[in-house]
């Protein structure tokens, strides 16, 4: 136990929460004076505003933030402390942790999502049923969720992260603030609104539509986050050929 605590350092931990901070306040200024993006954004602002407009909405939506605050806690408190190093990291060790962490993470959450809270046991398909709502989610819905839901989902991320350190070794704060943020960035934009089809854009559409097309019916597949792949391996991806989505 004295050992363990002498790896502890809490500091390093805030580092990456600002460096967080700052990476998606960066990204977000510089994509803003893209017409498309901003076009994305002021939809989604527009959804969500209608949304916040019905009883039920921001109740449900703090619950959510409150789930994952408390998993946030506990990573950033007592995870993320014994598991990133400020030491220098090439940049082919930077692609690897952010490819392994990611890749790892989403292949337990897509057997979370299919067999947990798509599977038999009714108490977690209740907990997921909140979330399935939301047919046709903006960028904001992600935050709709059941709090047990939002703590479990975070949660998974930091035991990735510290059960694949304790494999390879502590992370460097670098690959840690570029993991956490596209986990983050992955994730609301799975539910976003996004119709812009054409060239370079199309492929951020059909990451979209793909979730979209989860949340239409709460048997479809498409249970993966990061990647489909998983999906695909498995058999559960669906596409606009076997599951068509209509927007509402």
């Amino acid at each position: 136990m004295p050992e363990l605590f002498s790896e502890y350092n809490f500091l390093v931990s805030i580092c990456s929460l600002l460096g967080l901070i700052a990476l998606s306040l960066s990204v977000f200024f510089v994509t803003q004076q893209f017409p498309t993006f901003k076009e994305a954004h002021k939809a989604n602002l527009i959804a969500n505003k209608k949304m916040k407009e019905k009883s039920f909405y921001s109740p449900t939506v703090r619950n959510g933030i409150m789930g994952s605050g408390i998993g946030y806690l506990v990573n950033y408190s007592l995870i993320l402390p014994l598991t990133i190093t400020v030491e220098f990291a090439s940049i082919w060790n930077v692609l690897f942790s952010v490819f392994i962490i990611l890749m790892v993470y989403d292949f337990f959450y897509y057997l979370m999502h299919r067999f947990l809270f798509h599977g038999d046991i009714h108490f977690f398909k209740t907990v997921h049923a909140v979330h399935h709502q939301m047919k046709n989610p903006s960028r904001g819905d992600s935050s709709y969720l059941h709090w047990l839901e939002g703590t479990m989902g975070v949660l998974l991320f930091g035991f990735t992260v510290g059960g694949l350190s304790l494999i390879f070794g502590k992370f460097d704060l670098v690959s840690i603030v570029i993991t956490m943020w596209l986990y983050q960035e992955i994730n609301l934009h799975n539910h976003a609104i996004f119709e812009t089809k054409t060239f370079p854009f199309k492929t951020l559409h059909k990451i979209s539509a793909d979730h979209h097309r989860h949340h239409v019916s709460f048997n479809k597949g498409n249970y993966s986050s990061i990647t489909l792949l998983y999906d695909w391996i498995f058999g559960t991806y669906e596409t606009e050929e076997t599951a068509p989505l209509k927007r509402a």
